[in-house]
């Protein structure tokens, strides 16, 4: 589905850097695929680039070198926390599917799908906008209301690679589990980013770990990654004091 060839990923210079700032470069010298049906969970301590990673593969940032092949057909549905910013407060969730629709062209609509404004909101329905909640302004709603409709749209598209980037943060605990659940049943591959292990663990079935600078295979159970992640903190605690009894 994708090819990762000798890839760097960060960020370019500020708008206002002098002339010839080169980019900052978070993980480098990144060599993967990614094959349908994988369910990957991107492992690594705050700060290492987990993010920067799943928002090169969606193409939110382009690499800072080499290059990202994608396969023929590949449709990547996306959600990170800075997706609700997109929401528009004014609007409701029908309105939100109905501009979808509208928005997405006729060619690559997913076929099945009833756009009609009364198989959008039995779409709606399905992640629990019913009655009134179709009509009420997304400006008036809870973040994981927010967080609910974003992956309503996801899904709405049928994508066949999920990058998913802490899709729980707003989450309760009864939709957290009815995410699982559908993540489980969905055929496609996923790209998972999330602190809830009990997710990872029912969803993931290998894990890339970002870790300085780099992005290996982590052979470990979640349980050896509680441990990784305090022995990483402890490092990281250490160089912070050196630096500053040198200064």
């Amino acid at each position: 589905m994708l090819t990762i060839s000798d890839a760097s990923f960060g960020y370019p210079p500020a708008q206002d850097a002098p002339a010839g700032t080169p980019p900052t470069v978070i993980v480098q010298n990144v060599n993967r695929s990614v094959l349908a049906g994988q369910r990957i969970g991107i492992l690594g301590a705050n700060g290492q680039g987990k993010s920067t990673l799943v928002k090169t593969v969606a193409g939110a940032l382009q690499a800072t070198s080499g290059e990202l092949i994608t396969g023929k057909g590949l449709n990547i549905g996306y959600f990170s926390q800075q997706e609700l910013d997109v929401l528009r407060p004014a609007d409701n969730p029908l309105e939100h599917m109905i501009r979808l629709v509208r928005d997405t062209p006729a060619a690559v609509r997913p076929s099945g799908m009833d756009c009609r404004e009364q198989g959008l909101r039995n779409f709606l329905g399905t992640f629990n906008f019913s009655g009134d909640m179709v009509k009420q302004s997304v400006g008036s709603m809870s973040g994981g209301e927010k967080a609910r409709l974003v992956l309503c749209m996801i899904v709405w598209l049928r994508p066949n690679l999920l990058l998913l980037d802490e899709p729980t943060n707003h989450l309760d605990l009864a939709t957290r589990e009815a995410l699982s659940v559908a993540l489980n049943e969905f055929e496609g591959s996923v790209m998972l980013v999330s602190h809830d292990r009990a997710l990872l663990r029912s969803v993931c079935d290998e894990f890339w770990l970002v870790s300085r600078g780099g992005l290996k295979d982590f052979d470990g159970d979640l349980d050896d990654y509680q441990v990784y992640l305090l022995e990483e903190a402890k490092r990281q605690r250490d160089v912070a004091s050196s630096a500053r009894k040198a200064a």
